[in-house]
């Protein structure tokens, strides 16, 4: 996992003006994750609770574009808050800091992540994986516009 952090959260390669500003969180207890995956009524997948174990939200970018990951403390506030009654299947991870939230679609038998915009249908979302690695990989390459590279 701290290879996946260093390969796409510190990518020293990435030109962008702002990667000296990245704020990792310090790691969260796996007391915390389990509480919210039990007022969620979920399982987080692996690799995104090994994540939180090693940065308990991140707020920079990722490859050349900007993320932020919030604390697993905040996913039942801001998943109420945006998924709520139009989403009632999203949960919150975060955000692109413009119009698409990154979200845990529930409503199939195994979680997916994917990309949502915050004024939207439930077509709009577009799924990028079934683990935070698959994910993160889409998010970093920013390819997921491309039909075929995520179906």
């Amino acid at each position: 996992m701290k290879e996946f952090i260093q390969k796409y959260f510190s990518d020293p390669a990435s030109d962008s003006t702002y990667a000296d500003k990245n704020v990792f969180n310090p790691p969260t207890e796996i007391e915390t994750i389990i509480k919210a995956e039990k007022e969620l009524d979920i399982i987080f997948p692996p690799d995104y609770k090994d994540f939180l174990l090693i940065t308990n939200g991140y707020d920079g970018t990722l490859g050349q574009s900007y993320v932020q990951f919030i604390k697993v403390e905040e996913i039942l506030k801001y998943t109420d808050m945006y998924g709520g009654e139009f989403f009632p299947w999203v949960i919150y991870l975060g955000a692109d800091g413009g119009n698409e939230m990154f979200v845990l679609d529930k409503r199939g038998p195994e979680l997916q992540f994917g990309v949502m915009p915050y004024i939207g249908e439930d077509k709009d979302f577009i799924p990028l994986g079934k683990t935070f690695d698959e994910f993160v990989r889409h998010l970093y390459k920013n390819d997921y516009w491309d039909d075929n590279k995520t179906k």
